[in-house]
């Protein structure tokens, strides 16, 4: 191929190039102007209801609307890329410093108890009265045998884990079991009861009541005890004298 011919192609790739972009911008231009003519046509209304006089905007001419080389809208695409840049850039440094800054909380004793499922640990229950010779004790102080009683024997009543540490619910609602008024309970998805002297704690399973600690009326109370012998021997003596 002769140089001619190489320059001839060359020219003519150039010449359709610049007809394509003539092109593009004339419809770029065209638009503008229109853009311009609407705005004008809108601040005339406004100045003539006002009463002032109209200044339009001034419609530039093609050779100063592309004086710069290149399309109308190629600037303000360029500002609005930098702008968008410029904030993102922004929100990647904020982030990158929260990160650095911020620091993973110590985990406590008490999250390591709930996320391993080992019992928890608190100051035990201690009951400072004899249950068949105090009157009926509050729906705390049973709420707070109850919690000693699920801590120490968990596993026995059915739970994969010590519930002790969450909520225990006082329904409202007294039972008579086993010749004994008791509260009634809800903890761990089960039900419990609570004698009102605290000498008895049961869980419901089945549709019975079954104890899981049970202090009969006379254990562990001397008085009692001498009081029932005393009363034995009263009778036999009566019964003597009557013989």
């Amino acid at each position: 191929m002769s140089k001619e011919t190489k320059l001839a192609k060359k020219e003519a790739k150039a010449t359709k190039k610049a007809a394509k972009e003539y092109n593009k911008q004339t419809k770029e231009y065209n638009k503008l102007v229109k853009k311009i003519d609407k705005k004008n046509a809108k601040l005339e209304k406004k100045a003539s209801k006002k009463g002032k006089p109209f200044t339009p905007i001034a419609t530039p001419t093609f050779e100063e609307a592309f004086a710069g080389g290149g399309s109308t809208g190629s600037k303000a695409g360029k500002i609005i890329k930098m702008i968008i840049l410029i904030v993102l850039l922004i929100f990647v440094i904020y982030f990158i410093v929260m990160f650095v800054k911020y620091q993973a909380p110590a985990l406590t004793g008490g999250n390591e108890e709930e996320t391993t499922g080992e019992p928890a640990t608190y100051e035990r229950y201690k009951n400072k009265h004899v249950s068949t010779t105090t009157p009926d004790y509050p729906v705390y102080e049973a709420q707070k045998l109850l919690k000693q009683v699920i801590h120490d024997n968990w596993k026995t009543i059915g739970f994969s884990s010590d519930v002790s540490g969450g909520s225990i619910n006082y329904t409202s609602n007294v039972e008579n079991i086993n010749n004994a008024d008791c509260y009634i309970f809800n903890a761990g998805g089960k039900k419990f009861a609570v004698s009102e002297k605290l000498q008895s704690v049961y869980v419901y399973e089945n549709g019975t009541y079954k104890p899981i600690t049970f202090k009969n009326v006379f254990n562990n109370n001397p008085c009692a005890m001498q009081g029932l012998f005393f009363l034995f021997i009263c009778l036999f003596a009566k019964n003597k004298n009557h013989l």
